[in-house]
């Protein structure tokens, strides 16, 4: 790992962090930058920086941690199969199932979505969207996040779709089983997400500092067993897009997704029911149910208005049947 020393000169001052380290590393592009910062590779004394948005001031020296460089100029192509739910000459829209990572890296080499991509493209993916390039990926969904997610197949509509996500022009909509019943049923959660200073793998809510982070959630249906609220089935509209956001939010104010190892506070709930009946509900559970269903945006060529929807995967939906049948 390379590590680069830069400090602000009086020219930079004011500058978003993204940009003023763009700035000053010519060779590294403003993504890779505002990734390596997301990630925690750049430091102030010590202390990482995530927020891309921080201002700079002058003379500020700051570290900046740059990987090794990958010896894969190309991701190899994978007889990986695809469900399809859109494809052009400029995009594609799959239903990512359970399991899939997306990208390669942390010791991944294989059975991505990208490996997927990149045969099923014969290659012809955006240059843009990780380290090892042409891998046209404009958003992610979490390993056992499934749904609908899109890539672009050239820089042209990366470039567009890249802007559209900013300025949250894409419309997402997500399922979820959720334990207990969020309060109000429908509402709002604006609470700035950063990476956990404890577990930095882990994303947390803060008052101070890190990136405004906007969920907006409708309640569908509540099941209780007995006189107990246990779960309830919540539609959940992204209007930011940070890492885990809503399982982070969903966790913060008390509703965790179910399954979710890692916001997950299944335990301390299901003390509260039956063995039996908390037996039956968990057995099929081996990862958060939470489903992307669907994706709405303007086409980056046409600009014709797309919506593509993906049906809930087996897991979710025969757990969904256990819940209900169980249900009041």
């Amino acid at each position: 790992m390379e590590k680069i020393e830069i400090v602000i000169g009086e020219g930079a001052v004011g500058l978003r962090l993204d940009k003023a380290l763009a700035d000053a590393m010519p060779t590294v592009s403003r993504v890779k930058v505002k990734e390596l910062i997301e990630a925690g590779a750049v430091a102030i004394d010590g202390a990482a920086i995530t927020d891309v948005r921080r201002k700079v001031v002058a003379e500020e020296v700051y570290i900046v941690a740059l990987p090794e460089e990958k010896n894969e100029s190309v991701v190899v192509p994978e007889n990986i199969p695809l469900e399809i739910l859109y494809e052009d000459d400029d995009v594609i829209v799959i239903n990512k199932p359970a399991g899939m990572v997306v990208h390669n890296g942390a010791g991944v080499r294989g059975g991505t979505l990208v490996n997927a991509l990149a045969f099923h493209t014969g290659g012809r993916l955006a240059s843009q969207g990780s380290e090892l390039g042409r891998d046209g990926i404009v958003h992610r969904l979490d390993k056992d996040t499934t749904g609908a997610m899109m890539a672009c197949k050239t820089d042209a509509a990366f470039t567009v779709m890249a802007k559209q996500f900013e300025s949250h022009e894409v419309r997402r909509e997500y399922v979820a089983l959720v334990w207990g019943v969020m309060n109000p049923i429908a509402g709002t959660c604006d609470a700035n997400i950063d990476r956990s200073s404890r577990d930095f793998s882990k994303m947390c809510v803060v008052k101070d500092g890190g990136r405004r982070a906007i969920t907006h959630y409708t309640t569908e249906e509540v099941f209780t067993i007995g006189r107990q609220a246990v779960a309830s089935l919540v539609r959940f509209r992204l209007e930011t897009g940070r890492t885990h956001q809503i399982r982070v939010h969903s966790a913060f104010v008390g509703n965790p997704v179910v399954g979710d190892m890692v916001y997950g506070d299944a335990g301390r709930r299901l003390r509260t029911i039956e063995v039996r009946e908390a037996a039956a509900l968990l057995a099929p559970i081996a990862r958060q149910m939470l489903h992307s269903e669907n994706i709405e945006f303007h086409h980056p060529v046409s600009g014709r208005r797309i919506k593509k929807r993906a049906e809930m995967p087996k897991d979710f939906a025969v757990l969904l049947r256990r819940v209900r049948k169980l249900s009041n």
